[in-house]
């Protein structure tokens, strides 16, 4: 019975002790980490509105999408447009997050998935800039079309990966409404 309780009381004392080391490794990195994703973010908001000096964070909580299953989690503007990053819950894989830059005048100026679990050689093809390429220069109301050319405001979906193609231009759709209704609030215009 005594050799069960050292046992007991050593096996605590290292699990204390390892948890105390991550802990503190944990208070080490976190800011560290959390300074390195907000470059990222930055890197990645002046990669898909380019030109841009400096960028607004613009409260557009009273924005509410037009499309189901999508949320807007951050709103940018700057000297040149907007930075409007959406998260669809409507992907294959789970939730797309799309960073979109948009031109004072509305219109796509680059999109750029953030995160995403789709699967490798389909709906991970949302990543490569022969899809999202096609977003360059449209307005709102994007559709997506499987087996044709598109035209107009028309994307083609991913050969085997329409659900992804959907939920990354619902995505975009509600970034482009997210940037009007922020245009909206600065003082401009509607489109």
């Amino acid at each position: 019975m005594k050799e069960v309780l050292t046992l007991t009381t050593k096996l605590l004392l290292i699990c204390a002790i390892v948890a105390a080391l991550l802990a503190g490794v944990n208070m080490v990195t976190e800011p560290i980490i959390a300074a390195n994703n907000q470059k990222t973010f930055e890197a990645s908001m002046a990669e898909v509105l380019p030109g841009s000096k400096s960028f607004e964070e613009i409260d557009c909580s009273a924005f509410t999408p037009s499309e189901s299953g999508v949320k807007v989690d951050s709103v940018y503007a700057s000297d040149s447009g907007f930075v409007v990053t959406a998260i669809c819950s409507e992907g294959y894989g789970g939730d797309i997050s799309v960073m979109t830059g948009i031109t004072k005048d509305l219109e796509i100026k680059q999109v750029k998935i953030m995160s995403m679990s789709e699967t490798p050689g389909l709906g991970a093809k949302s990543t490569e800039p022969e899809f999202l390429d096609q977003y360059k220069d449209l307005t709102k109301g994007i559709q997506v079309i499987k087996n044709s050319t598109p035209s107009g405001n028309e994307v083609e979906a991913i050969s085997g990966a329409t659900i992804t193609s959907k939920a990354v231009t619902k995505a975009v759709n509600t970034a482009l409404e997210a940037a009007a209704f922020a245009n909206t609030q600065k003082g401009g215009s509607a489109s």
